[in-house]
């Protein structure tokens, strides 16, 4: 059961649950807090039918932002948004306020701050990508009966870890068996996504898409995105990606570039995701058996390199998807 609490307040950003300090502007606008009832999961196979039910249930919370000229009389677009493995930064939140001035309603989602979890920067299993993928479901199911909701125009954001669990509810199999009837994100809009150990049933939502990648991201690299573009355009899809040169991981933030030596770097793995099975596997087809802490962490070790992730400010593309988007959002609305 849902329970709402709206606020007229400045913006709580919650201090303290991030590594890093963010600003806390007065600003006076409509927010709600809402807490919903999700799950930890650990296995992507976890996510589907009775297996579902045997992953830990638990509440969380999410933060809507309302336009500043709200009018209750209205069906507003929604954007559902999900921060990285780093939690909310302060260039998260300058998109999210660049999304509620072009008159979306914004769902921050807070799917680290529920769980007590700070950062999963070389670790990866705190919170799984599982556990966001389903958090971000729920978020849509959640919202798409809201009378305040055009959920015709719900749509997915998010950066890196959120970007990816974006990535994955535009794949239809995962929508058949979380989504409501009928119900599915009107688009997607990703940040330096983890392309990686993709299905290989390609059964992909064929609404809009867009990534923003660096050329040289080795933390989530854009090849693996490249190639998924191009595959979902062969079969009708709408999917768009920017490529940055010379950028790496966290190209828009303010944070000078430089080593994350707890990152892992997933440049050379080539882990694959079973489309039937829903499991995982390596190059030479050994499952992978990643509802296991343990044994998930010792195939992440077996691909992916710590000390080699660069992350940090591009000068020169620093805004660029901050510009892009701004041309973006009014054809989405």
């Amino acid at each position: 059961m849902k329970k709402l609490l709206q606020l007229l307040l400045p913006v709580i950003l919650f201090a303290g649950c991030a590594p890093e300090e963010l600003p806390d502007p007065e600003v006076n606008y409509l927010k709600e807090k809402v807490t919903y009832s999700s799950k930890n999961v650990i296995g992507f196979e976890n996510l589907f039918g009775e297996a579902l039910d045997t992953q830990e249930d638990l509440d969380i919370f999410g933060i809507m932002h309302f336009p500043d000229d709200y009018d209750a009389s209205q069906k507003y677009p929604v954007i559902v948004a999900s921060h990285g493995s780093l939690n909310w930064r302060a260039h998260h939140l300058d998109y999210l306020e660049q999304m509620r001035q072009a008159n979306y309603i914004v769902f921050a989602m807070h799917p680290f701050d529920s769980r007590g979890v700070n950062s999963t920067v070389g670790n990866q299993i705190n919170v799984t990508s599982e556990s966001v993928i389903y958090d971000m479901a729920t978020s849509l199911n959640l919202l798409w009966d809201d009378p305040r909701i055009n959920n015709q125009k719900i749509y997915a954001a998010g950066w890196s870890l959120g970007g990816t669990a974006a990535l994955f509810n535009a794949w239809r199999p995962l929508q058949e068996a979380l989504n409501l009837p009928n119900a599915s994100f009107a688009g997607y809009l990703m940040w330096y996504p983890g392309c990686l150990a993709l299905p290989d049933l390609n059964e992909w939502d064929k609404d809009f898409m867009q990534i923003y990648i660096g050329e040289d991201d080795n933390w989530t690299p854009p090849q693996p995105c490249k190639e998924l573009v191009a595959l979902m355009n062969d079969q009708g899809g709408n999917a768009h990606i920017e490529l940055y040169p010379n950028a790496f991981h966290s190209f828009d933030s303010p944070n000078a570039l430089k080593l994350w030596p707890d990152a892992y770097s997933w440049a050379n793995c080539k882990l694959k995701l079973n489309g039937e099975t829903k499991k995982v596997y390596d190059p030479n087809n050994t499952e992978l058996d990643f509802s296991d802490p343990k044994a998930r962490r010792a195939a992440y070790e077996s691909c992916a390199v710590k000390g080699e992730v660069m992350a940090g400010a591009s000068p020169e593309y620093q805004n660029a998807a901050f510009e892009h988007l701004a041309t973006l959002l009014p054809k989405l609305d």
